[in-house]
């Protein structure tokens, strides 16, 4: 069984999505496929993680979070124990990174808020759950996020929480969240993840999260990411992926052309802030922080 490969298939066709989640299953199979080469020669065994590693990394190339994980990895000794032994050290920094994020968000979240979110992010829910269980009292508003239905995964975990959740088509987001849409819905907050932190204090997450954040920004409606900086892309240089039309109509008229982009980019000054393990920080200073506590992952 080439594990490398399922799970690299497994990412690359969605099987698991989520930065987080991309990155922790990386990291997992790096740690079985080694620990089966424990006997190896360091030859063969430095042949074949590098070969998993390049595998892991064109999965999804997009996914910062995994590529800061797997470039550190490349730098490290090859022999097992201590290859093993590196991955866990990351395992252990990313639940004590995503641990902080949520403690430092409960803050932000107030009793009866009306809370808008977009597709699903593990630390976007985490934050939730704890909310609710810290006994506060709100409504969540989220998408269903088209094509795939991520959204469907944030409306089902926080509903078996007892959060109060509602579900809108993705082409009502903006509109609910604006000050148009009149007092019958009252977004008081947004919630974003990312699955990319830029230089400049942008971000790139799941398509739609542009719109809505300009809808943010013109009712002066708070907007908060909640994302790890481990998410930070030291180079600025991600490309926004595009995925097959298949996921959007099977069987579309022979002569259509389906664009089917899968993130797009929430500008800078449309942030209120971003919730991550150090803290409530503005946009602007993303970089200062990622460069005082994770310049050892560039």
């Amino acid at each position: 069984m080439n594990l490398p490969k399922i799970t690299a298939k497994k990412i690359k066709d969605l099987k698991i999505q989520g930065a987080k989640a991309i990155a922790a299953a990386s990291l997992n199979c790096l740690k079985k496929y080694a620990a089966g080469l424990k006997n190896a020669s360091p030859t063969n065994f430095n042949k074949k993680i590098r070969q998993a590693i390049g595998l892991l990394k064109q999965a999804r190339p997009t996914e910062p979070l995994n590529q800061n994980f797997l470039n550190y990895l490349a730098k490290q000794p090859l022999k097992a124990k201590t290859f093993i032994k590196s991955i866990e050290g990351l395992e252990k920094l990313l639940l004590k990174a995503e641990q902080a994020t949520v403690k430092n968000g409960l803050k932000i979240i107030k009793a009866k808020q009306n809370i808008f979110t977009h597709c699903h992010s593990g630390t976007v829910e985490k934050l939730l759950k704890a909310a609710k269980q810290s006994g506060k009292k709100f409504k969540v508003y989220n998408t269903e996020t088209r094509p795939l239905f991520q959204g469907r995964i944030t409306a089902q975990k926080l509903s078996q929480a007892g959060i109060n959740i509602t579900t809108l088509v993705d082409s009502a987001a903006a509109y609910t969240i604006s000050d148009k849409s009149g007092d019958k819905i009252k977004i008081n907050l947004v919630l974003l993840g990312a699955d990319v932190i830029l230089p400049d204090g942008s971000v790139i997450n799941k398509i739609g999260s542009f719109g809505i954040s300009l809808a943010a920004q013109g009712s002066k409606i708070p907007l908060y990411i909640v994302a790890e900086l481990l998410r930070f892309a030291p180079g600025g240089k991600i490309p926004l992926e595009i995925r097959s039309s298949q996921e959007v109509w099977p069987n579309k008229p022979k002569n259509d052309k389906i664009i089917n982009f899968a993130f797009d980019k929430v500008p800078a000054k449309a942030i209120t802030g971003f919730i991550c393990e150090f803290g409530v920080i503005k946009p602007s200073r993303v970089k200062q922080y990622f460069k005082k506590h994770y310049l050892w992952l560039k």
